[in-house]
């Protein structure tokens, strides 16, 4: 059996038909939804934008969490083939030569290189009259966007979604699906405006950064159809993968996915949690199925912020003050599981 883990960046899953999305042509990847597996709440535990962190010392490498300032635990196990590439056809010879390939990329952060063929089913002439143009070079940084900004710029990043999807066809057309599990996923979302920003000039942790994909096509199409609404996070794929390959993984943070594929359990952790630092500013990510607490890393004056889940899905309505009650036992929680798991890289307790 093959293993391929394609692993984009910059993949926001509002953009994906399978994750409900109806505008953006993705008829690949929802081929891949059909003929297996969707993890319907996934979240990034480490969602960094700049991939410079080697794959052995991610969270995805080691199963283990790789919170700020705090290196994950190094894991003795059986590690993949790893490639980085900007187009996947680029990795062809790779997942041939291979039984277990881990690609790292494509990245969909900006600027971007469309075809004007791509851009013209987002942009028509009407669009065009109305002065809305592609724009393939947006800042990363802070922005207030007014709505002809806004449409260009989804418009724009729903073309690089599409040639994604187009790429993805380039591979599996000569990977022998049939005895291959096959795995899309992204290393982060991507902050299109939604909060002030695009792209991470500060790490806050909403569900465009942390909330992203994670498709699971199995050899011979088992399960398919299948959608898991289970908490999940990248350090699960590493156990995950071991267990497939029939190897006895060491001790982990992660939880290996089959059991929720078989339908032993309904869950492998009762929370998410997620970490980013940039510069001087931090923050926690808390996630359960009802709730989203962002938690400051430090004090900074920033207030926490709460938001029920899954009604408001981009986080728009902040319900700290009106809940602080539950909060404050969550923030109480969150902070004694970070202490817990950095003092060890052992699996923690979560009875």
């Amino acid at each position: 059996m093959k293993m391929i883990v394609i692993e984009a960046l910059g993949l926001h899953l509002g953009y994906l038909g399978s994750y409900g999305n109806d505008w953006v042509a993705t008829p690949n990847l929802d081929r891949l939804a059909v003929e297996g597996v969707t993890f319907d709440w996934h979240f990034a535990d480490q969602p960094e934008l700049t991939p410079t962190t080697p794959w052995h010392e991610r969270s995805v490498g080691t199963g283990c969490y790789a919170f700020p300032g705090r290196a994950a635990p190094s894991a003795t196990t059986r590690r993949p083939h790893v490639v980085r590439c900007d187009r996947l056809a680029e990795a062809i010879a790779a997942a041939a030569e291979h039984d277990w390939l881990w690609i790292e990329g494509p990245s969909l952060l900006p600027p971007w290189n469309l075809e004007d063929e791509l851009l013209d089913a987002y942009f028509d002439e009407d669009d065009v009259e109305e002065g809305l143009t592609p724009w393939p070079d947006p800042p990363l940084a802070g922005v207030a966007l007014d709505d002809a900004q806004t449409v260009q710029l989804q418009n724009t990043y729903a073309a690089a979604v599409t040639m994604f999807d187009a790429q993805l066809r380039v591979l599996t057309d000569r990977l022998p699906l049939e005895d291959t599990l096959l795995c899309v996923t992204a290393r982060s979302g991507l902050p299109l405006g939604e909060h002030g920003m695009i792209g991470t000039p500060r790490p806050l942790l909403h569900d465009e950064l942390v909330h992203v994909p994670l498709l699971l096509r199995l050899p011979g199409a088992a399960h398919a159809g299948t959608r898991i609404a289970a908490l999940t996070q990248p350090i699960d794929l590493l156990p995950t993968f071991l267990e497939a390959l029939g190897e006895a993984a060491p001790p982990m943070h992660g939880r290996s996915l089959w059991p929720l594929l078989r339908g032993e359990v309904d869950e492998v952790r009762p929370f998410a949690v997620s970490g980013l630092r940039i510069g001087a500013e931090g923050t926690w990510l808390m996630r359960t199925p009802e709730w989203a607490l962002h938690v400051p890393i430090e004090e900074s004056g920033r207030v926490p912020l709460l938001f029920a889940k899954p009604a408001d899905r981009w986080e728009v309505n902040n319900l700290y003050q009106q809940q602080i009650e539950l909060a404050e036992p969550m923030m109480q929680t969150l902070r004694e599981f970070v202490e817990q798991t950095a003092g060890s890289s052992l699996t923690p307790d979560r009875s």
